[in-house]
């Protein structure tokens, strides 16, 4: 056998060349991520925060302060209540990331020199929106404090510029975080990339299902259920629902008792949830199987959709300040919905009614993969071997439910 290197070289070029979906994945991959994480953040940091506002103060110093924020490019005025409670549950619903509270008598206080502090709830499940929120505000409150101080000193003492820098008495100002106050970066991230690794999992594992037996060659077994598909779809995807079930609920028992992730909400509106997510990622699994003439093309673009997931999924880096086109992109993978839903009830310790469209978008997601799968097992996937005979089943296989 004639083994030399310069030959070995040759071939496995030529494989390369003449395997299309591995030269993709050789030459095109490497920079297709690339330009999709690098433009994740092209904006290098986070802008138009969603940001409710109360004004108790009404007044002109107030109105001021809230045209400070409107005027910075970090926040975004959406919406104006008139109580605390209001701002919390903007929040916990995801309507805002920031709330801005303004007491009243906070102009008259000032005036005489009493410390009647500002007051900005910041949404603290993001890691990255609670520290661009906290400089943000720091920043816009500095700053209007600053000119507010100068232009009241110099009015009613007459003093220089320099003068006014050495006796400045900046505008009192606090935060408070919800729902990770003390910035714990196991709470962050533990639940994202939970999601990330069970997506990945189950894809493997039904992507795999139909592959497996066509390179055994027992694909055209399955014929005599063409008219009936969701046979096949039952019998290949349930085993695998059943165990991303199982490791979802170890996985999260490990990471509550184990590690103290939060649990702020209902284990059973979380496990609705994972029902939910499970059979959406079941149904894009099973529809990259039937597409696959192999185990290797199935894994091969299960990787291709799991691995830039869990990046435009929101989680680490927020949906907003995404340019609009990686948005659309993000909002099509169901690991997206999943984690705004396990960030809302495991973290926010919200309800159903929040996480709903959540659920309803994983829902749809896997009854669309399904239904298409449906189709083209139905008239695609057997339709060349019409003209070949039924093929002869062996001896006690039993394809009856």
């Amino acid at each position: 056998m004639d083994l030399r290197i310069g030959k070995l070289i040759s071939e496995e070029w030529m494989h390369i060349l003449k395997d299309r979906r591995l030269f993709l994945i050789l030459f095109f991959v490497p920079v297709l991520y690339t330009v999709l994480f690098g433009s994740i953040y092209l904006h290098h940091k986070v802008t138009e925060m969603a940001t409710v506002v109360i004004d108790e103060d009404q007044s002109p110093l107030s109105r001021q302060i809230i045209q400070a924020f409107e005027e910075s490019e970090s926040f975004q005025i959406t919406k104006e209540y008139h109580s605390e409670e209001d701002v919390k549950r903007a929040l916990s619903s995801g309507e805002a990331k920031v709330g801005l509270v303004i007491p009243s008598n906070f102009e008259a206080k000032l005036k005489r020199g009493d410390t009647l502090p500002l007051l900005t709830l910041i949404d603290g499940s993001n890691m990255m929106i609670s520290n661009s929120a906290t400089k943000g505000a720091n920043e816009v409150i500095t700053t209007f404090s600053m000119g507010y101080s100068m232009k009241k000193l110099q009015l009613q003492q007459g003093l220089q510029s320099e003068q006014v820098m050495n006796t400045l008495s900046p505008i009192p100002y606090r935060y408070r975080i919800m729902y990770n106050s003390a910035f714990n970066y196991s709470d962050f991230m533990l639940y994202g990339l939970m999601g990330a690794i069970l997506q990945q999992v189950l894809f493997l594992g039904i992507a795999l299902t139909i592959t497996r037996e066509k390179d055994g060659g027992t694909w055209q077994r399955f014929a005599a259920w063409k008219r009936n598909p969701w046979r096949i779809a039952y019998a290949k995807t349930a085993p695998y629902f059943l165990i991303n079930l199982f490791n979802s609920t170890i996985a999260f028992v490990i990471a509550l008792y184990a590690f103290g992730a939060p649990l702020a909400g209902s284990l059973l509106v979380g496990l609705g949830l994972i029902l939910c997510f499970t059979f959406a990622v079941s149904g894009i699994g099973y529809l990259i199987s039937l597409f696959s003439s192999n185990q290797l093309g199935a894994t091969q673009t299960a990787m291709l959709i799991a691995v830039p997931s869990f990046m435009l999924s929101g989680f680490t880096w927020p949906m907003e300040a995404m340019p609009k086109v990686l948005q659309v992109l993000g909002h099509m993978l169901p690991l997206t919905y999943f984690l705004d839903g396990v960030r809302n009830v495991f973290v926010k310790g919200n309800d159903m009614s929040v996480i709903s469209h959540d659920c309803i978008a994983l829902i749809l997601t896997g009854t669309l993969t399904y239904f298409i799968a449906m189709l083209l097992t139905r008239f695609v996937v057997f339709s060349k071997n019409k003209s070949e005979a039924q093929p002869v089943l062996p001896t006690g296989t039993n394809l009856t439910v």
